[in-house]
């Protein structure tokens, strides 16, 4: 039901058109925040970013849903990650009091038990909602993303 849901509104979404400039800027700027915290392992930083009913998605996982999972997902990833990425935003369009990006990362994933570290890339599908006059994660999915030798991940 909550992947309908999350679908539903994504297309709505996608179908009402452009997003004003200063959306986009707003857009990155919680990403930015977001890639702070996970280089920090500030797991509460993180959390506030979502809405209430927030929901993260990633491979081969169960769907995170609400702050208080999302509390201890993050705690669980930190527990045996150190991560570094950056974030970028390729598109972006807003609907009322909805607005979804797509875009990608990179950077450093380092394995805390064994202190292997790789490079990593992935490619996000972000849902916001506006609350309270800000913009809040309802819905955060992504997934590795590997590029042909010689391509650029998009």
């Amino acid at each position: 039901m909550q992947r309908r849901t999350l679908f539903v509104a994504a297309a709505a979404v996608a179908a009402a058109g452009e997003v004003a400039a200063d959306t986009v800027g707003d857009l990155q700027k919680i990403m930015d925040s977001y890639a702070a915290a996970l280089k920090a392992g500030d797991v509460e930083t993180l959390v506030g970013l979502y809405s209430p009913k927030g929901v993260f998605m990633r491979d081969e996982m169960k769907a995170v849903v609400g702050q208080d999972a999302l509390r201890a997902a993050y705690k669980e990833v930190f527990a045996t990650l150190k991560v570094d990425l950056q974030f970028t935003v390729r598109e972006a369009e807003e609907a009322s009091d909805m607005a979804w990006l797509r875009g990608v990362s990179k950077g450093t994933v380092k394995i805390l038990k064994t202190g292997v570290e790789a490079k990593q890339g992935y490619n996000q599908l972000v849902v916001f909602r506006k609350e309270g006059g800000a913009w809040k994660i309802r819905a955060y999915l992504y997934g590795a993303n590997s590029a042909a030798p010689g391509q650029t991940p998009t």
